[in-house]
């Protein structure tokens, strides 16, 4: 049985959910001379005494049955047609700690590396253990705050191709929030800052939200972007202020404005594998298909690794890098990549060495 990379996309379908309302057949008599009010009245009495029936029966069945109040969301109805059902919080249940993280990037470490880790690899897993430890409580806290979070843009890519942050080149965690109230994501921010107080974190805001800089300890900082959505479509809103804002982050940083993408391509969420555990990821590839680093479409991500652009200080300016110096197969044997094996299986291999396989992208249940 042959393994290829993972190049699947997956394709989210929404069922367009009935727009015809049930309602009462009118009944017509055909009436004629005096008996026509009291047939007509008639009538009516009944289409009345079969409505209250109707609304009765239906209040008996919903007290009545097993529905789950605490997800359960009506669809409203307006002039525009019938709005999107809103897709639950689906919590993150067990939050790892630090020294449990950190044996299990160990022991993974050793089946590639040997037993000994020193140096520069034992600061690295530290690191990377503190990384991963906030990044999954942030996300817990958000949730608690009823705020749908997943991984976005390069942390969405590195679930995919890697189980984790990119091991090359990559400096930060992305989460997207789907919120623009401040003050809950704050909230949570200080939340998760208290899990770790000896590492004396702080946060500040940015053009797209909030972030969590690197220090010393922590190596890797957490960016938190702050999207809008709606039934139909969402973007990248930041603090939506002139001089603070995903227009002006955009315009700075690519000389464009921020993309706006349909909403299924971002709900309902998936889960994929990012270090120890499992977390939200959007429902397709398109967000990181269409961000500036993937210049192939859809599932180029997979075959070129690192940036499409390097800046060059002397000349202080960026310039591109060609896709044949980016060929992700050029790294194989020196860093961790995802594999799809024919049953779904997902295989992290680094060369020929297996370091561990688990259940493919699956939906967020």
């Amino acid at each position: 049985m042959s393994d290829q990379k993972i190049t699947r996309r997956i394709h989210v379908s929404v069922n367009n959910a009935d727009k015809n309302d049930y309602f009462i057949t009118d009944i017509s008599a055909a009436t004629s001379g005096r008996n026509h009010g009291r047939v007509a009245a008639s009538e009516s009495n009944r289409i009345r005494l079969l409505g209250m029936v109707v609304f009765f029966t239906t209040v008996i069945v919903f007290f009545t049955s097993d529905v789950d109040f605490t997800t359960w969301v009506p669809m409203k109805h307006t002039k525009k047609g019938i709005k999107r059902k809103e897709h639950p919080i689906q919590m993150l249940q067990d939050v790892p700690t630090v020294a449990e993280i950190e044996s299990t990037l160990q022991r993974e470490h050793r089946q590639i590396h040997g037993d000994n880790i020193e140096g520069v690899a034992r600061v690295r897993l530290h690191s990377l253990a503190h990384t991963y430890a906030l990044t999954y409580k942030l996300i817990h806290e958000l949730q608690k705050q009823q705020i749908h979070v997943t991984l976005t843009f390069g942390s969405h890519l590195g679930a995919l191709r890697h189980h984790g942050v990119i091991p090359f080149e990559e400096k930060d965690v992305d989460l997207a929030v789907f919120s623009t109230n401040t003050s809950k994501i704050k909230r949570a921010i200080r939340a998760t800052l208290r899990t770790q107080p000896h590492l004396n974190l702080t946060f500040s805001e940015a053009y797209f939200g909030f972030q969590i800089p690197a220090t010393k300890e922590l190596q890797t900082y957490i960016d938190v972007w702050m999207f809008k959505n709606d039934a139909s479509q969402t973007t990248c809103v930041g603090h939506q202020l002139p001089d603070k804002s995903c227009k002006k982050w955009y315009r700075d940083f690519h000389d464009k404005p921020p993309p706006i993408y349909r909403h299924d391509a971002w709900f309902p969420f998936r889960t994929e594998l990012f270090g120890t555990e499992r977390v939200p990821i959007p429902a397709t590839n398109i967000p990181i298909e269409s961000f500036h680093f993937d210049d192939g479409g859809p599932n180029f991500w997979n075959k070129t690794c690192g940036p499409d652009r390097r800046w060059w200080e002397k000349g202080q300016k960026w310039l591109q890098v060609d896709m044949r110096e980016r060929k992700c197969s050029h790294k194989y044997n020196a860093y961790p990549f995802v594999f799809k094996k024919a049953n779904g299986i997902e295989q992290l291999r680094q060369g020929s060495v297996v370091i561990h396989e688990v259940d493919g992208v699956s939906l967020h249940t």
